[in-house]
């Protein structure tokens, strides 16, 4: 008979719908082994579920995955087509349990980083991206975010290795060489959630005003910057969790930046892994804040995690959301100003794309990011706008009440918004959930009711108007105490004046002594004129790496004959993660013949070592950038490009394959690199051949 029923699931087009009619899975146990060694998973599992209807056969997702059921089985428990079917007479409202044993050599979602390195500052880790269905390919789970469940899982790795997961750490254990940890969720989730890193990770701990224990966590070698990094992560907790008015619903909320992450963040249950660029020190804190993305991914904490979508159209649910109150917890901390600011500019994007013809419908599959979040957060804005304040947050809280653990739609967050409204709100939901273009007019309108925006706007107006039209209102938006906002702007709109015009607005500008303000003119006045080079100069000494980069190349360009003195002003800055400062000193270094001419060699080697795999991708782009810009490239230098066309980062990926088709067009790089092709492996040549 079950012959017969496999013949027939696995002959019928194997399209296989929704299970969560059927069957209820209720808990996982699992124990998984990390194996560094052979890049591999290892792992036993105790599945947990409910019959809910009659049935023969239940099925977890799998992907290239080899599995052994355990001895004694009373079900039979086979591997086939991505998915482990486990088969019997399983009866209704009757709960059973399933144990079997696997292995994994995960292609995506699993990452093993810097193990084939050398590279001791950089060391290897191990961390999961599970984003909408992946987690099956490093553990038998569901794809179907429809079903949640309750995950314990124990982690098996080499013990000089920290392993932080989704729930709360129950106990570790020493074995030999390897040291066990188990993480315990007292809640259910859908198994994109579950996730895990590993590395040379300390923590750091501290509690919201609620008591939820707040586990910072960063490398070893970068302790030092847990204070300029994670600054506000109290503050931000507390305002989330007393603005949405629903004690934040998990065990504890921990947070780790890991090495060449996919993305900004992932608001994994209980456990923000995050891109390690936002690891800064005091100086990189003013440029590259770390408070919209921490914000982002704990508003996912109840915004995707404890009310989840049930398909891919109702996404806005989860980043609308998240983004929206990341809005709110950014104008907590920096002000009104800011908040203005930052969504006057996502609707100038957002009405830019409708005005081409292509703005999307926010309750739909295939969005963009930009529809998703940021028209998403949009319409949430304009719905508090309509409903009030108390009203609107009411809703939101009736809506997660009512929803807590489940799965939803967009009509079940409307109809709540609706009941605690007293009317129906179709106009709203024609126009902003179901309409493809953008609602400019209506935007325009609610932003105009803010006195900054309605100066901002007044200023942006003369970007095309003549300097000498205009030098009064620009110097108005300069005065002190300045505005930043409008300081910037007012820089930016002296680009490509009359210098003689423009000069005395510029040193104003300097004297405001605004960072941003200071730092727009470096972005844009490329060409330092002599009557503000005392000034430009000054900027070398401004607590910004961004400012820091822009003006020693301005420099470097405008004065050749300090030169020198330049490099030898910035030689120890190293900048931001991706080392941007750094880089660019070898860079100049070497475009500087008498600038320590017997360092050349040593120099060179250096900014060349940068393009290695091991290197976070972002260093690794900068060097092939800056090589590509010097135009010498060493043979390891074309290896490493041609490792990097393979690399997760899609971005580094594209930015390596599209280097490599540029050098192909030059005879010289083009038989270097063919020089090297029987150095390649089959996965290269292959590549290879087919694109040239």
């Amino acid at each position: 008979m079950l012959k017969t029923i496999f013949f027939t699931l696995f002959s019928a087009g194997l399209c296989f719908g929704q299970q969560t009619e059927k069957v209820d899975f209720l808990e996982m146990n699992a124990a998984v082994e990390i194996d560094t060694v052979n890049f591999e998973v290892n792992g036993t599992v105790q599945i947990k579920f409910k019959a809910l209807q009659n049935t023969d056969s239940v099925y977890l997702d799998a992907v290239n995955m080899k599995i052994k059921a355990s001895e004694g089985s009373p079900f039979k428990i086979v591997k086939k087509n991505d998915k482990i079917w486990i088969t019997s007479n399983f009866k209704k409202d009757t709960d059973y349990t399933a144990e079997f044993s696997y292995k994994a050599k995960p292609q995506q979602a699993l990452y093993f980083v810097g193990f084939n390195s050398d590279l001791k500052d950089y060391p290897s880790q191990v961390w999961t991206q599970g984003q909408g269905k992946y987690t099956s390919h490093w553990l038998p789970s569901l794809d179907d975010m429809n079903d949640k469940l309750i995950f314990n899982l124990t982690y098996l790795a080499p013990k000089n290795y920290e392993v932080i997961a989704n729930g709360a750490l129950t106990k570790t254990r020493n074995r030999l060489n390897h040291k066990s940890w188990s993480y315990e969720m007292e809640q259910p989730m859908s198994s994109y959630l579950v996730a895990f890193a590993m590395g040379d990770f300390r923590r750091t701990t501290a509690k919201s005003e609620n008591g939820t224990p707040l586990q910072l966590y960063l490398e070893t070698r970068h302790t030092d910057k847990v204070s300029s990094t994670y600054e506000q992560r109290n503050e931000i907790f507390n305002f989330l969790e007393n603005k949405i008015n629903i004690n934040y619903p998990w065990q504890n909320f921990k947070q780790v930046p890991v090495r060449d992450f996919l993305y900004a963040g992932m608001e994994n249950t209980t456990l923000n892994i995050f891109s390690e660029e936002f690891v800064v020190d005091e100086t990189g804190a003013n440029d590259r804040s770390f408070v919209n993305v921490q914000a982002h991914e704990l508003a996912h904490q109840w915004f995707g995690n404890l009310v989840t979508k049930t398909s891919s159209k109702h996404h806005w649910l989860h980043e609308g959301f998240a983004t929206f109150y990341a809005l709110e917890a950014e104008r907590e901390i920096y002000g009104e100003d800011y908040y203005y600011f930052k969504i006057y500019k996502t609707a100038e994007e957002l009405k830019a794309l409708s005005d081409t013809g292509k703005g999307q419908v926010l309750v739909n599959t295939g969005g963009s990011s930009l529809t998703y979040y940021q028209k998403g957060a949009w319409a949430l804005i304009i719905l508090r706008d309509m409903l009030g304040d108390d009203v609107f947050d009411k809703a939101v809280e009736n809506y997660l009440n009512q929803n807590a653990f489940k799965n939803v739609r967009t009509e079940d967050f409307m109809s709540e918004v609706e009941l605690a409204y007293g009317q129906p709100l179709t106009n709203f939901k024609e126009r902003w959930l179901y309409q493809k273009a953008f609602q400019s007019r209506e935007t325009l309108e609610f932003l105009k009711k803010n006195e900054f925006v309605q100066d901002y706007m007044k200023l942006a107006a003369f970007r095309e108007t003549r300097l000498t039209l205009k030098e009064d209102i620009v110097d108005e938006a300069l005065d002190f105490p300045v505005n930043e906002y409008l300081g910037q702007e007012a820089v930016y709109q002296l680009n490509e004046e009359d210098l003689k015009l423009a000069l005395p607005l510029y040193k104003k500008a300097f004297n405001t002594n605004n960072l941003y303000v200071r730092q727009a003119v470096a972005n844009s006045l490329t060409s330092v004129p002599k009557q503000l080079k005392t000034e430009y100069e000054s900027l070398l000494e401004d607590d910004s790496y961004l400012t820091i980069e822009k003006a020693l190349l301005h420099l470097w360009m405008s004065f050749p004959e300090k030169r020198l003195d330049y490099l030898n002003q910035t030689e120890t800055i190293v900048g931001f993660q991706d080392k941007n400062i750094k880089l660019l000193w070898l860079t100049l270094n070497l475009a500087t013949p008498d600038y320590q001419p017997e360092q050349k060699s040593k120099v060179f080697k250096e900014l060349s070592n940068y393009t290695r795999p091991g290197f976070p991708y972002q260093i690794r782009q900068h060097a092939f950038g800056y090589l590509y810009q010097i135009d010498t490239f060493s043979e390891s230098n074309y290896k490493d490009l041609m490792q990097g066309a393979f690399h997760p980062v899609w971005q580094f990926k594209k930015f390596c394959r599209e280097l490599l088709d540029t050098l192909m067009t030059s005879e010289r790089h083009k038989k270097a690199i063919l020089n090297l092709i029987d150095e390649f492996s089959i996965k290269e040549k292959t590549f290879f051949n087919n694109r040239y």
